[in-house]
């Protein structure tokens, strides 16, 4: 999936597959941009799921659409309901996870970073994301086991969805420069 985005939103080359579009379209934000004052590491694409352990797993999960309508904070620092969309630039570079150690990945970070591909920018994703060794949350006592393991690929599934609604609710916008 993540090499479909990066094919879509922008290839190593500049080019994307939108013809140029991307940058005229809004894209829908369903992360918002964290409170400088949140102390804990934070994945504002996903949700976890937790099951009892009679059952299994935690695990996190893409929102979908099942986001609250709340207001979210934007760059600028205005108040955004969830789900409302915002320049490309600022959606694509904007952090979405911060770990327990205050390292940031934006949208961008994480797709280049799943695409599998070998260029500079990607790489240096990909090494930036396998050195963050906090992304998830324990359960009990620090050292207890893992809670949830890493949300990026829940994250990219998420972005996914984004980007379907962004062009979904666009379609006009498409067709007429088309």
């Amino acid at each position: 999936m993540a090499r479909y985005l990066r094919a879509l939103l922008g290839r190593a080359d500049g080019s994307d597959a939108l013809d140029g579009l991307r940058d005229k379209l809004t894209w829908v934000d369903t992360a918002g941009v964290a409170n400088p004052k949140t102390p804990c590491s934070i994945s504002r694409l996903t949700l976890m799921s937790i099951r009892s352990r009679h059952h299994g797993a935690e695990e996190y999960v893409p929102k979908l659409a099942m986001y609250p309508p709340v207001p979210i904070r934007t760059r600028s620092g205005d108040q955004i309901f969830s789900g409302s969309r915002i320049p490309f630039q600022d959606w694509w570079t904007n952090p979405v996870v911060t770990d327990a150690d205050g390292s940031r990945f934006s949208r961008k970070q994480l797709v280049l970073a799943m695409s599998g591909e070998d260029d500079p920018e990607a790489e240096a994703a990909r090494m930036s994301l396998e050195h963050s060794e906090s992304l998830g949350w324990v359960l009990g006592e620090p050292g207890s086991r893992p809670l949830c393991g890493s949300p990026v690929v829940a994250s990219i599934r998420q972005i996914a969805y984004e980007v379907l609604q962004s062009i979904a609710e666009q379609r006009d916008v498409i067709d007429a420069s088309g």
